[in-house]
């Protein structure tokens, strides 16, 4: 309960009357004297209370923004997940709801990162709010320990884990390292940067000017015979070569072993 200043000034002056009056003071005088300043006392601070109870709190419509995106199955039980509530004008005076509150999720809002949360009251005097909410999730990602130039093939020492909201990331973040080391960057990368698929690529097997084997023919028929490889390249990439032999140019895919199959 909130008493207001003047409220207080009122039991202070009831408090100093009891230390003030002296000793011949007729006990029913004191009683009167106690009765008319508690009575309006709780006269003026009951419709204050009333007031209060005309609206809705924000704190129950807080409450009811978070249960629901805490109960979303999109959410539940989901580790490293956190709801919060953003804020509500205190000043926000809606008509308390007879009934209990109902949480919804408004179209084409999402239940991941900021988004926003309906809440609405069905009774015969019915409203609706849109709160503000946010759900992050933080998930362990790889990015760079320093600037890396494009072409660079990637160490174990270029990478850490760091711990990032996902819904703020781009889909194709990386976790394992397995899936960077090794692999070739396509272009530079900031210190701290995020690793993701489209960034890498393998490395070349086979450089510009390289002698390779070009291999033809399928089954039990296979020939091979050297060529020059026109283009730089890595597994599964298709090349242009040149047969020493023929001097014909041809299309190839590089396989694993290092030579080029003919298409």
């Amino acid at each position: 309960m909130l008493i207001r200043l003047e409220d207080a000034n009122k039991l202070t002056i009831l408090s100093r009357f009891f230390h003030e009056q002296p000793p011949a003071s007729s006990p029913l005088t004191l009683a009167a004297m106690l009765f008319v300043l508690l009575g309006t006392l709780f006269i003026e601070i009951a419709p204050s209370l009333a007031a209060d109870a005309k609206f809705q709190s924000i704190a129950s419509i807080k409450a009811a923004a978070r249960s629901f995106l805490t109960a979303h199955s999109d959410i539940q039980g989901q580790a490293n997940t956190t709801v919060s509530i953003g804020n509500i004008d205190a000043r926000l005076t809606l008509p308390s709801c007879g009934a209990p509150l109902e949480a919804f999720l408004p179209s084409g809002a999402n239940v991941r990162g900021k988004t926003t949360i309906g809440v609405r009251c069905q009774t015969p005097q019915p409203w609706t709010l849109y709160v503000p909410a946010s759900v992050a999730t933080l998930s362990q990602v790889l990015v760079s320990k320093t600037p890396l130039r494009r072409g660079h093939r990637v160490t174990a020492d270029d990478v850490s884990l760091q711990s990032r909201d996902s819904s703020l990331l781009n889909s194709a973040y990386l976790s394992d390292p397995a899936q960077v080391v090794g692999k070739v960057l396509k272009r530079n990368l900031g210190r701290k940067a995020l690793f993701t698929s489209a960034l890498l690529t393998e490395p070349h097997i086979i450089d510009k000017g390289q002698h390779i084997d070009l291999q033809a023919g399928t089954g039990g028929l296979k020939v091979s015979v050297t060529a020059i490889a026109l283009s730089g390249g890595a597994v599964g990439e298709k090349i242009r070569v040149k047969n020493l032999s023929s001097s014909k140019i041809v299309e190839g895919t590089i396989l694993a072993s290092g030579a080029v199959q003919a298409d």
